[in-house]
């Protein structure tokens, strides 16, 4: 079956006169005429019948045109959404945990010197993975090691345990601090149903230390935010958001501990240029 053809016929059905289809078409009219005399030998019927200059579509034509246009509405809807697909392809789809979105992210953006359209969406590092495998984004930015063979993965950079007190607060001038001491001051935690809080209450375990919380969230920004606000001040992972507020985070003396950021994609499938430009800027 030749689409093309169907649509010389649905034309000619339209116009019944071969030299305004050919015309409409911007086909020879022995062209057309080629077209339905092959339709017409693959199905063995005629399809339309002479009217003085004219034509019309003949018994077995009206049956079948009710299937052409089926058929073409079908075509139609399958090149718009083929169209859909070559746009995404322009579009990098990022995938990346918050902490890193506000700031590390655009900043990467911007000293590639991206031109290409993109998309950042803010998920949780299981989710990233997930959207990884399936297609659903291009490139994620994890703040934990992804195990799934299906994907590669860079470590880009690595954080630490800071104490995140409010501007004006006695210790902001300190350039470290122990946990005893950071101790001493009212403690915002995360609430219990966050993956940070099992961290602070692991870190402060480590040394003995007993905290209570006036207060807790279960966000990273939420936290930020009281702190910012004279709540008390926060032990926890340093993330570049922490800048982007009047607080200041002094780095843990006595935490050991490190996490590391990855960039991350599917090992195989097709990429764009520029999602493979970017990827490899940053992996090396």
């Amino acid at each position: 079956m030749n689409i093309e053809y169907l649509k010389y016929f649905a034309e000619l059905a339209k116009t019944q006169h071969y030299g305004q289809a050919a015309k409409a078409l911007n086909i020879s009219q022995p062209g057309l005429s080629h077209a339905i005399k092959t339709l017409e030998e693959e199905y063995g019927v005629p399809l339309f019948q002479k009217e003085g200059r004219n034509v019309s579509l003949s018994q077995y034509g009206k049956e079948l045109m009710k299937e052409v246009e089926e058929i073409l509405d079908a075509y139609l809807r399958m090149e718009e959404r083929a169209a859909g697909f070559r746009a995404e392809e322009k579009t990098v789809r990022i995938g990346t945990v918050y902490p890193l979105a506000p700031r590390m992210i655009p900043q990467m953006l911007k000293q590639f010197g991206a031109t290409f359209p993109f998309i950042i969406y803010n998920r949780l590092t299981p989710e990233i993975e997930e959207g990884l495998l399936d297609g659903s984004y291009d490139i994620g930015f994890c703040s934990d090691l992804l195990k799934a063979d299906g994907l590669e993965y860079y470590p880009i950079r690595e954080s630490y345990i800071a104490v995140a007190v409010p501007k004006g607060h006695p210790l902001e001038a300190r350039e470290s601090i122990t946990l005893k001491e950071a101790a001493e001051y009212p403690q915002i935690m995360f609430s219990k149903t966050s993956g940070f809080r099992g961290l602070q209450e692991q870190i402060f375990a480590e040394e003995g230390i007993k905290v209570r919380p006036v207060c807790s969230a279960e966000e990273m920004e939420v936290v930020i935010g009281l702190v910012e606000n004279g709540f008390g001040i926060s032990v926890l992972p340093y993330m570049d958001m922490i800048q982007l507020h009047n607080i200041t985070a002094i780095p843990a003396q006595t935490s050991n501990w490190k996490s590391r950021f990855y960039i991350a994609r599917r090992k195989y499938g097709i990429r764009s240029k520029q999602e493979e430009a970017f990827f490899q800027y940053w992996r090396t």
